[in-house]
């Protein structure tokens, strides 16, 4: 069984293709820009970070659904341990280092 949902998976990675509108990438760019430039790294980080984490799954979750099906407990989980992540980050850009 899980080299069938591994099959599905890689197969569906390869045969889609995962839109971003030309918006968010040029907001997206800005932000970057802005964070080099003033030299606020974890900042940056935390901006790919988040930009990564809506395009990769929120923004294409459409695609992601018609491959898991009806289920939500895979957007739930994806959710939770993103937001997660980003309160980890968030804690260790305080930190001193």
């Amino acid at each position: 069984m899980p080299t069938d949902f591994q099959d599905s998976i890689t197969s569906f990675l390869s045969d889609q293709t995962l839109s971003v509108p030309l918006s968010q990438v040029i907001l997206f760019t800005f932000l970057m820009t802005l964070c080099m430039l003033f030299g606020r790294h974890k900042m940056g980080l935390l901006v790919s970070y988040s930009f990564v984490f809506y395009w990769g799954f929120i923004f294409n979750r459409n695609y992601f659904i018609d491959l898991l099906g009806n289920t939500t407990f895979g957007l739930y989980t994806y959710t939770l341990f993103g937001f997660l992540m980003a309160v980890l980050a968030i804690i260790g850009m305080f930190r001193k280092g």
